[in-house]
């Protein structure tokens, strides 16, 4: 906003100096104003979890660390992933986040409160704005599936008309409306989720927490129910954290990840970065789950043929990513015609992350090394991401 555009030009307004320049400056608070608030809004953390450390002590005195110095920053509004092999902590870790599981050093700050300090009242009134879905939904059988979701709403006494006021556009979002009346062993295991999202959101959380819920769920129903939480997240503005051990999950819902082994996180960022470019073994074989990145045998024949017949120092291995826009850009060809050398493109893949195209190829290119580093250089200046691959 600026004072130009807070009058029409069709409109002359007498106006002195003195009055001129006060409204200079209270237009300027307000651009200044707007201006720290979009920061601190972009700035702000609905989530934040300090050094946290969990311990526990066996039957035989031997201390095991479960979670070890763990620090993760989650934005309002975001839907995160948590993802590991089993045992690597991530349950733990996100029952810290409600605190059902106290961390033995750390802090853990939702919504600008630090949970580790609040009072017991308090700590229960916390709770409420933070919902959690099972991954095998923990529904009372002797329950209807309408019962099941105004549970948490009659636990605190909320009166019956309130509770139908709310419940009833829930079970109208999880698309529910033909089975209010059922009881759970007559659902599907996709219903059953269902009724479990509707009860994780009968408080109106800031916050949802995911652990495992689509793993007991056929690929299908899994599809579904992603869907179903894109949705909410999209509609209700629910910050959403996904624990899960499938990359797939992570690439169909997640903006960002944490990646977590043997208690630690080894490595975090945007989803297409961390699969464009993963930095640890753990994370490159979880992606290795949905995106094969192991050179077949069938390639590294070729590169040794080529280096056979064209000298060791000659032939170089890449893997190159190309993300959004840059995957329609001829960087290959160019490079090709400017340097004079060529590219054989040995594999191909293009995949959609949310909304972003990630592009990424496999190239043996023959050159004098040299000439190789500069065609390299002039790649990775137009923002392609490269990785040499040595020792095939």
């Amino acid at each position: 906003m600026c004072i130009r555009d807070s009058i029409s030009p069709k409109q002359h307004i007498p106006i002195d100096r003195l009055s001129y320049n006060k409204l200079t400056r209270s237009l300027l608070a307000i651009c200044v104003f707007r201006h720290f608030a979009y920061i601190t809004s972009i700035d702000a953390l609905m989530i934040k979890l300090e050094h946290i450390t969990q311990t526990y002590v066996g039957n035989d005195g031997k201390v095991f660390e479960a979670l070890k110095d763990v620090s993760i920053s989650i934005r309002p509004g975001e839907i995160f992933g948590i993802i590991g092999r089993s045992g690597a902590g991530k349950s733990t870790l996100v029952r810290c986040i409600n605190l059902l599981n106290r961390p033995t050093r750390g802090s853990v700050i939702v919504d600008g409160q630090d949970l580790t300090k609040l009072s017991d009242t308090d700590l229960r009134n916390v709770r409420r704005s933070i919902g959690m879905i099972f991954q095998h939904f923990n529904l009372l059988s002797s329950r209807t599936v309408y019962d099941n979701i105004a549970l948490p709403l009659e636990l605190v006494g909320t009166p019956k008309d309130t509770i139908r006021s709310k419940i009833e556009p829930l079970i109208h979002l999880v698309g529910l409306d033909a089975h209010v009346d059922k009881y759970p062993s007559q659902l599907s295991g996709g219903q059953k989720q269902r009724v479990g999202i509707a009860r994780a959101l009968a408080n109106d959380p800031k916050v949802l927490l995911s652990d495992e819920a689509t793993s007991a769920l056929d690929p299908e129903t899994t599809i579904a129910t992603l869907q179903l939480l894109k949705r909410i997240n999209a509609e209700l503005g629910v910050t959403i954290v996904m624990i899960t051990h499938e990359m797939n999950v992570v690439k169909q819902i997640c903006n960002r990840v944490a990646v977590m082994n043997l208690g630690e996180v080894v490595e975090e960022g945007d989803v297409i970065d961390i699969f464009a470019q993963p930095k640890t073994e753990t994370t490159r074989a979880l992606i290795g789950q949905v995106m094969d990145r192991d050179l077949p045998q069938s390639i590294i024949d070729t590169v040794k043929r080529a280096r056979a017949k064209e000298g060791h120092d000659n032939v170089h291995l890449l893997h190159l990513s190309f993300i959004g826009s840059e995957v329609a850009e001829p960087v290959i060809s160019t490079a090709s015609r400017e340097f004079n050398i060529n590219f054989s493109i040995l594999r191909g893949t293009v995949d959609d992350l949310q909304g972003r195209t990630l592009g990424t190829l496999t190239l043996l290119v023959t050159a004098p090394v040299a000439v190789y580093q500069e065609a390299v250089k002039y790649i990775r200046e137009r923002g392609v991401l490269v990785e040499e691959i040595p020792n095939v």
